[in-house]
């Protein structure tokens, strides 16, 4: 049985950020939550493309291939 490990949202997004130098995951401010609506967006140059809560980035995560299967992101 496999358990989940747990890797914190800073180190997630350093690893996508390696693996994907011209994207970045931005923890959103309170402002900008509000008016997005989620508290994470994916970002390319200026644009952000899209947007959501954790599990959006895990998904970008596992995407890009920097977390595996029975890895978790806690924030």
């Amino acid at each position: 049985m496999s358990t989940n490990q747990h890797v914190t949202f800073t180190a997630a997004r350093r690893r996508f950020e390696r693996a994907q130098p011209h994207r970045r995951i931005s923890k959103l401010s309170q402002a900008e939550r509000q008016g997005m609506g989620t508290p994470f967006a994916l970002v390319e140059g200026n644009t952000i493309v899209d947007a959501g809560g954790l599990n959006a980035v895990q998904r970008w995560c596992r995407d890009a291939g920097v977390l595996g299967p029975v890895e978790t992101i806690t924030v």
